[in-house]
């Protein structure tokens, strides 16, 4: 009869501790998930990161020609 009980008890101590574990490996894997999703959102291209490089170099170069404008007609005025 005490030879059953502490089966029982071995076997429930078991599936208690493959459940913890099993439940931290599943949460775990859902913060895996939400994480890669949120990477996905953030991630841009190579291509959008060049184009976007692009237009601020020809924002750039106007600011530019606008200053050296300003700055040649303060110098020749």
């Amino acid at each position: 009869m005490e030879l059953s009980y502490i089966i029982e008890l071995a076997l429930s101590v078991g599936i208690g501790v493959i459940t913890f574990f099993l439940k931290r490996t599943m949460d775990e894997l859902d913060r895996c998930k939400h994480d890669i999703v949120k990477i996905k959102e953030d991630y841009i291209t190579k291509e959008d990161f060049f184009r976007e490089q692009n237009e601020n170099r020809r924002k750039l170069d106007r600011i530019m020609d606008i200053l050296l404008e300003v700055k040649g007609e303060i110098g020749n005025g």
